[in-house]
């Protein structure tokens, strides 16, 4: 498939986004997570990772040429994934958990609802929707509201002790839960929906300029006007991985202008290093993802939440760094072997 700058950029930055919130939650201390710097990284890892991250996926799901069944096979792969991944970013705690008796639950760690366990199972279902031949943007929309709709409702009805770590996956205030499809699935919707219209979006833009700035101008407005609602969700951890329709559609606001800064750096900056670095990250978030993860969980359990404010720019640098070497030795390693298998 044809590489597109603006997504790419927008998957690096947020793979950066990613890094940062993960040490910000897992190795920072309660007065450094407290701290205005800690609550504008839980504000920079919230909208501008995740939500655009899945908003991109839903993205290439609707300009995906593959068969709904390689998409549907690429999706339960994923969610494998997710569960390989939480093994391997929980394997130092899980470790102390059967040889230390330390007193958790390791269930809740292996089948903890990340990203790539909702990644995957966002794909299938866009992938079945995108299979109709008739009422497919109906059918997105439909499904998009109920989400953004029934959040509260599901959460509620589907909290219940006999879960059987499946429940979760769908919806429910569980503490293991970051990433179920209520409400998260909004948001490769969103992305899903938005490609179905471009074609007619933006040339629209283009020739009702002025009713477009209006429309960017309410945007921001509306933005503006909910950001305290935004903000205080955004760095409550819990209320933030279970929010409710207000919260999605003020995301949605900030990603669609966000998506528009970066849309205008790319059009009138020439490129930069550090712009193709971020892209080529984005090019290859899932790798960079596991790999972050594998470095960052498993450094957890050794020193959970114990280190000073005045550290974290030196270990956003460094696993950042390292996780990007190690991501573009994986993607030269992949490369080669997809060279020798032609």
């Amino acid at each position: 498939m044809k590489r597109f700058i603006l997504p790419d950029l927008l998957k690096g930055l947020a793979a950066f986004f990613m890094v940062q919130i993960h040490i910000t939650e897992l190795l920072l201390n309660t007065a450094g997570r407290e701290s205005t710097l800690g609550k504008i990284s839980l504000f920079l890892g919230g909208p501008f990772a995740a939500i655009v991250f899945m908003a991109v996926m839903g993205y290439f799901i609707a300009l995906s040429k593959a068969t709904t069944s390689v998409n549907i096979v690429r999706g339960i792969k994923i969610f494998m994934l997710g569960f390989l991944l939480n093994i391997g970013l929980n394997f130092h705690l899980l470790f102390k958990i059967l040889f230390a008796d330390w007193p958790y639950n390791p269930l809740e760690y292996i089948f903890g609802v990340d990203i790539l366990y909702l990644a995957g199972l966002s794909i299938v279902v866009l992938s079945i929707i995108k299979s109709l031949k008739k009422g497919q943007k109906a059918a997105a929309w439909i499904v998009f509201l109920a989400v953004s709709a029934l959040t509260g409702y599901a959460n509620e009805k589907l909290t219940v002790a006999n879960h059987y770590y499946v429940l979760p996956f769908i919806a429910g205030n569980y503490s293991w839960s970051y990433f179920p499809l209520f409400p998260w699935l909004a948001y490769p919707l969103a992305g899903f929906i938005f490609a179905l219209y471009e074609e007619e979006i933006i040339p629209f833009f283009i020739k009702q300029k002025r009713i477009s700035i209006i429309i960017i101008i309410l945007v921001a407005a509306a933005v503006g006007l909910l950001y305290k609602q935004g903000l205080s969700t955004t760095i409550n951890l819990p209320a933030y991985y279970h929010h409710t329709f207000g919260y999605i559609f003020w995301a949605l606001g900030l990603t669609v202008l966000w998506t528009l800064l970066l849309h205008v750096f790319i059009a009138y900056i020439s490129e930069t290093r550090i712009r193709t670095l971020l892209c080529r990250i984005g090019k290859n978030i899932t790798a960079f993802y596991v790999i972050q993860w594998l470095i960052i969980g498993n450094l957890a359990t050794a020193i959970y939440q114990t280190q000073q404010l005045s550290t974290f720019p030196w270990w956003v640098a460094v696993i950042f760094s390292v996780s990007v070497l190690l991501t573009f030795g994986y993607e030269k390693v992949h490369a080669g072997l997809h060279r020798h298998r032609k």
